[in-house]
């Protein structure tokens, strides 16, 4: 028998091995047998197709990917191993601009295949394309019209990340109220139901429903309602775990989000949290997430237990409920999808919600959040589902970032003064243009940089050219005077700090981490509080600063202060020198710390409301 034969007979030995394997449902044999085979024949397709379902089966998706792509190369025009790839792909992580052209040959060979569609809507709703996501969607639904992935992502995204017109706005919310009502009239013991609610459940969170600048406090209840009705049927073996008393001992606290690396909410909490007293708590970190760098390094290193990678709800709930904590804090409810998933459930005593992400959950599974007293507004307490914390100033331990050099005056030598947004797309809805508009009429040798975040160029592109029209009705030129900046490099975005005069803060959802960043530079920032304390975060900082001079009581008091700031060098110098004299007193804040570790130290679950007598 020739060597060629001797292969191909081996080859078939092993896909045969492979196939009974599979039958037996042993994916990891299998799939030896299936790399066997594709070894001896690497021209069969077929091999590489069955080695790659093998390792999806198995829960290994980056080899199932790299065997997928072999069989796609083999047979570039057919559908099953498109349809795998992009499933492997989408399980091993990979970007949504990977995903999207397999995806669109899988649909463009299979046009009514709805999963591959859904994952094509949500991939492009994570490259900023919410419009033809939502194209997609619709598609769905005519295919499938209760296809609760398709309508759950219809609520809560909106139809453009840049709102064309107040209108707009108004009817995301329409739209959302409505969408919430088909699911709120759902029969969760339709098994039908119950298969999709695990999807559901991480497809989308309700993070644009906070920027509306309405408190909506009924809407996040009836938000949180549905997910815990979506939890329930997703993870029928994992309910609520039992109300028991924590007292007086060392108290395990377990701290879940996906933004412990190198991020804005790891900014704030990290150093909070680390800095809780280890004689008082032990602390354990869960972190839903793959990206490994120096914030996640420090977690590591300084907690009993860390936990990280790519995983289901379901794997995490088991993990965090393994630790058998008697406090979980969530620094960002709302961010991220298998946050809300693991939230939607009771897994401690106490459950604590935190302004990385500063609005209330809505959720009856969290008891309390912790806001920042500065931040603040007197009516705060009605703005949250669950009990308030005020935690004094901005409550929170922050570093400091590197030294800068002292503030100088920073005007260009044209004479132009450089106003800075540094705010995303997400929060500059169109009152923003009028008021931007007035700000450079009235200081003709001022210019604005909008840092607005987007990923996609269509978001970069909306927004110019609201603002384009706005500033023309004002008789200013946008493009000599305005420019709008897609996402950023870190040296990017500082530098443009470094060479600003002044920035100009957003309206109802202010800068958080942007405002420090600008204050550490002597900044003189232009903020008009809104009523939530989403949009006070930027005066919080200020009135603690001493600069409340900076804060407007209004729209006109707003064009009022900038326009001085672009004309009186001397105010503006002066403020910047009173800026950075204090601007170290936002940081280290020792009696932020002292009162969240009393807190948690003393705090116990909630006394439930007393029901009927038992009959």
């Amino acid at each position: 028998m020739s060597t060629s034969a001797h292969s191909q007979n081996e080859a078939a030995r092993r896909f045969e091995l492979g196939n009974r394997a599979y039958d037996a449902r042993d994916f990891t044999t299998a799939a030896h047998h299936y790399a066997d085979a594709a070894r001896l024949q690497p021209h069969d397709g077929q091999s590489w197709i069955n080695l790659g379902l093998s390792l999806l089966q198995a829960n290994d998706p980056a080899r199932a990917r790299e065997a997928l792509e072999r069989a796609v190369a083999l047979a570039p025009g057919q559908l099953k191993p498109l349809a795998l790839l992009a499933a492997a792909m989408q399980r091993s992580g990979a970007g949504e601009a990977e995903q999207i052209p397999v995806l669109e040959q899988v649909l463009a060979l299979s046009p009514g295949a709805v999963d591959m569609r859904l994952q094509l809507a949500t991939s492009q709703f994570g490259i900023g394309e919410y419009g033809k996501a939502h194209e997609h969607l619709k598609r769905v639904l005519e295919l499938a019209p209760d296809n609760l992935i398709a309508r759950w992502q219809r609520l809560q995204m909106p139809e453009a990340i840049v709102a064309r017109d107040p209108a707009a706005r108004e009817q995301y919310l329409a739209r959302w109220r409505s969408g919430m009502g088909w699911f709120e009239a759902l029969d969760w013991s339709d098994p039908r139901i119950a298969a999709q609610a695990a999807d559901t459940l991480v497809c989308a969170t309700n993070f644009y429903l906070a920027y509306l600048g309405l408190p909506l406090v009924a809407e996040q209840k009836r938000n949180a309602g549905v997910l815990r009705k979506l939890a329930r049927a997703a993870y029928p073996a994992l309910s609520d775990l039992a109300a028991r008393p924590i007292g007086n001992r060392r108290r395990k606290l377990a701290v879940f989000s996906a933004s412990l690396n190198a991020h804005s909410v790891s900014r704030i909490w990290s150093s909070t949290l680390l800095a809780l007293p280890s004689d008082d708590f032990e602390l354990a970190a869960f972190h839903p997430g793959t990206v490994e760098d120096a914030s996640t390094a420090n977690w590591r290193a300084r907690v009993s237990r860390f936990e990280h990678g790519q995983r289901s709800p379901e794997a995490w709930i088991i993990a965090l409920r393994a630790y058998s904590p008697d406090i979980v804090l969530f620094p960002d409810i709302g961010m991220d999808r298998t946050t809300q998933a693991v939230a939607a459930l009771r897994h401690a005593p106490v459950q604590v919600a935190a302004w990385g992400h500063p609005v209330t959950s809505g959720l009856e599974t969290i008891d309390y959040f912790l806001g920042a007293d500065a931040c603040e507004p007197d009516d705060a307490a009605t703005h949250y589902s669950e009990r308030l914390i005020r935690l004094p100033h901005l409550g929170c331990y922050l570093d400091p970032p590197a030294a800068t050099k002292q503030p100088v005056r920073r005007a260009a030598n044209d004479g132009t003064f450089r106003f800075v947004c540094a705010q995303s797309a997400d929060k500059l809805h169109p009152a923003h243009d009028a008021l931007f508009a007035r700000v450079l009429q009235a200081s003709a040798h001022a210019r604005l940089d909008i840092l607005c975040n987007a990923r996609a160029a269509t978001t970069v592109d909306e927004l110019a050219d609201r603002l384009r029209a706005e500033l023309a009705k004002h008789g200013v030129d946008f493009d000599s005077r305005c420019r709008v900046h897609a996402k950023l490099a870190a040296t990017e975005y500082r530098r443009f700090l470094d060479h600003a005069d002044a920035c100009l803060d957003s309206l109802d959802f202010s800068g958080g981490i942007t405002s420090l960043d600008s204050l550490w530079r002597a900044l003189p920032i232009v903020t008009l509080p809104g009523a939530l304390m989403r949009g006070r975060q930027t005066c919080g900082m200020l009135r603690l600063l001493g600069v409340g001079e900076l804060v407007a009581t209004d729209r006109d008091d707003y064009v009022r202060i900038a326009t001085r700031l672009a004309q009186d060098a001397a105010w503006r110098d002066a403020l910047a020198q009173r800026i950075d004299a204090a601007k170290t007193t936002l940081y280290r804040d020792d009696a932020a710390v002292a009162a969240l570790a009393a807190f948690l130290r003393t705090v116990e679950p909630p006394v439930a409301p007393s029901g009927p007598p038992d009959s």
